[in-house]
């Protein structure tokens, strides 16, 4: 136990090490190179990266400031993931649900735009499709609100819209602090700036195959991509710690079987048809693999959580046990594209109290080390059971 909490330890520190790990970040690069090294110093020598095209973000800087508060900044202000540069001044034209149902151009064209909707925390596709239409109406910039039944109070998600459609349009996002101190000021003059960019970008999958003797085969996965603005440490830091931890201790087990080890770039992408993640990009690579399980391991051994394996088809399985409670599937990660093909999915999974992924909070120091280890244990134990049947 104590080598294997040494590794998952160095592992963190190692990954998290860039301030940023969104696609097309030098952290997102810089985490492939470590993985496809972690692999190689294990003697794996079937290591791959496995190309899919996505849309890169760059992000400079931003500031939003209350100009008739003596440029006060706005308090939990952060850009939104794929926002475009942005320069506007003015009164924002503030957005309920109800307004969102009938706006126009001539309401919303060069302005700064204050968008009051709240749902699911994890309908991002409701907000991506707001983002899309100010921006095809011509707003300047979109300021979004932080769904505090979703993520912590305390700090802004950058993922809360995240759209790589947009042509011209800034988007940011407020905490509730920020909310509240705009709903306070919102006859107030702000000034919002925002230098960023998209551009086509290469993601890749960072895969090692341990070829068996017969014709069984099982995929491991975690994506190592993150939320921009942070160091992504639960989110999705742990898991790749676990992934790699898999590959080191099972090479040498159920030899008749073939192990891959995925580490999947962009999960943290807009999920839709058109703009694949990892995981789909990786299942449509290989058509004819036939698993007989998925095993991913994404957002584990925070404090203050209750750890989970949300199991996917299950009556495909043999019978097995774990230490944590069995859940239905979540089908809100990498599991959803393997599921799609009709194959079994283990997710080990914490249920965090504090909702602080997808934020600047979510770091390393949310994490209780030994129980991440715990992880690595279990999962071990459960291939063990599924490859001995």
């Amino acid at each position: 136990m104590q080598q294997l909490l040494a590794n998952i330890t160095k592992h963190l520190h190692s990954i998290c090490l860039w301030p940023s790990r969104h696609v097309g970040s030098e952290g997102d690069e810089a985490a492939q190179d470590y993985i496809e090294a972690v692999y190689r110093s294990l003697g794996y020598s079937d290591v791959s990266r496995e190309p899919f095209p996505t849309t890169g973000w760059r992000f400079g800087n931003m500031s939003f400031v209350d100009l008739d508060n003596a440029c006060a900044v706005v308090p939990g202000a952060l850009p939104c993931f794929f926002s475009r540069s942005a320069k506007v001044t003015g009164v924002p034209v503030w957005l309920t649900e109800e307004d969102l149902k009938n706006v126009t151009a001539e309401q919303v064209t060069g302005r700064l735009c204050m968008v009051e909707f709240f749902s699911d925390g994890g309908d991002i596709r409701g907000r991506n499709g707001i983002a899309e239409e100010l921006d095809r109406l011509g707003a300047a910039a979109a300021v979004f609100i932080s769904d505090s039944d979703y993520h912590t109070t305390c700090a802004a998600s950058t993922k809360i819209q995240r759209s790589p459609l947009l042509n011209t349009m800034g988007a940011a996002v407020v905490s509730e602090e920020g909310a509240y101190y705009m709903a306070n000021n919102r006859t107030h003059h702000f000034a919002l700036a925002i230098d960023a960019d998209t551009f086509p970008y290469t993601s890749h999958n960072i895969v090692a195959v341990r070829q068996g003797k017969g014709n069984k085969r099982a995929v491991f996965g975690a994506h190592f991509d993150g939320a921009p603005m942070g160091q992504a440490a639960c989110d999705n830091a742990s898991g790749v710690a676990c992934l790699l931890e898999m590959a080191r201790l099972l090479k040498d087990e159920a030899p008749d079987w073939t192990f891959e080890f995925a580490a999947f770039d962009a999960e943290e992408y807009c999920k839709n048809s058109n703009l694949p993640t990892g995981s789909e990009a990786y299942t449509v690579a290989h058509p004819d693999r036939k698993w007989s399980f998925f095993m991913n391991f994404d957002s584990v051994g925070m404090h203050f959580s209750k750890d989970v394996l949300h199991v996917g088809q299950q009556e495909k399985l043999p019978f097995f046990k774990s230490r944590y409670p069995f859940l239905p599937i979540k089908n809100g990660g990498d599991d959803r594209s393997f599921d799609r093909l009709e194959v079994p999915t283990l997710w080990f999974n914490s249920h965090a109290k504090f909702k602080d992924f997808h934020t600047p909070l979510d770091t390393i120091a949310t994490l209780d080390i030994p129980r991440i280890g715990e992880f690595v244990q279990d999962a071990v134990q459960v291939a063990r059971q599924l490859c001995a049947k």
